[in-house]
């Protein structure tokens, strides 16, 4: 990958990418797994569960190539770079987190609608347990990486790993419990309540994502943030205009300070600078960048504190 990409973030793409190859990997091998016992015992639940991991080889196949396609580096086609590619696939991950809620929902209803016969077999139980193991293995560890690199990619594929294991856990209820009954009922019912889960799950991840496309605000608590620093800064007397909006995992800030009316071009100039340089280096705001204007001092700020 060329070093011009993500500055710094370089560093959080490789690992993205990295991680990505390791659960295609696992992914791989659950699914070979599930197919092939769900297939020699004609258990559509274990072969359902299959599916579900067979999901997750294209989301990561997908958070790979939004890697590649969301460089922060503007270009004549792109004056502000590609990083709203991240909120767009993390919309898709939560659409297709959605779909396999929808999916099991749908199970669970004809699980009910025309219960089944249903035997132990240590087999399909083995290798569920194994896929809980795994896949929670896996959310907690995909989880660590995306909060130290603040990737909103890596949090929806970690919640989609745990939305497998879920739906693992509710096969291996149902395999265990309709053993005694005799009938798949309570695994129908199990699968109902994994997939309500799972479709809040996918709510969750597909809002604030909505909200980079939609240039939401950074919110209250950014907006004081920002203010406080801003005020403390020498030669700021107020703040006139305040507008934040989010962009990828980053912010863009337009702020209007207002300053002595007094004072020459040069001076103001390098008081915008200063807010401007100021606000960028605070790293834990994420600013990508500050649009900075002076006005002239007006008798009463419009916005103090």
């Amino acid at each position: 990958m060329s070093k011009s990409w993500f500055s710094k973030g370089d560093e959080n793409a490789r690992i993205v990418i990295r991680i990505s190859l390791i659960t295609i990997v696992i992914n791989l091998l659950l699914v070979i797994s599930k197919s092939i016992l769900g297939a020699m015992f004609g258990n559509l639940s274990v072969l359902s569960d299959a599916i579900h991991s067979g999901s997750d080889l294209f989301t990561s196949f997908l958070i790979i190539a939004a890697v590649f396609l969301s460089s922060p580096k503007r270009d004549n086609q792109y004056n502000y770079g590609r990083e709203k590619v991240e909120p767009l696939v993390v919309l898709f991950l939560a659409l297709i987190i959605g779909g396999v809620g929808i999916f099991l929902g749908w199970e669970g209803i004809q699980g009910l609608i025309s219960p089944e016969p249903a035997e132990l077999n240590f087999y399909l139980i083995a290798v569920t347990v194994l896929s809980i193991l795994v896949k929670e293995g896996m959310f907690w560890y995909e989880m660590h990486y995306a909060k130290k690199i603040n990737s909103a990619m890596l949090k929806a594929d970690a919640w989609h790993s745990r939305s497998d294991s879920l739906a693992s856990v509710a096969v291996l209820i149902g395999l265990i419990c309709s053993t005694f009954m005799e009938t798949d009922i309570i695994e129908s019912i199990a699968v109902l309540v994994v997939a309500l889960f799972i479709l809040k799950v996918a709510f969750d991840i597909a809002k604030p994502s909505i909200g980079q496309l939609l240039d939401k605000s950074a919110g209250e608590e950014a907006g004081k943030e920002i203010r406080k620093i801003v005020l403390e800064i020498e030669g700021v007397k107020g703040i006139d205009v305040l507008n934040t909006r989010l962009f990828g995992n980053k912010i863009y800030v337009d702020i209007e300070v207002s300053a002595d009316g007094a004072l020459t071009l040069e001076e103001s100039h390098k008081i915008a600078h200063e807010v401007h340089d100021t606000l960028e280096a605070h790293e834990e705001l994420r600013i990508k960048h500050a649009q900075v204007h002076v006005n002239p001092i007006k008798e009463e700020p419009i916005c103090k504190n």
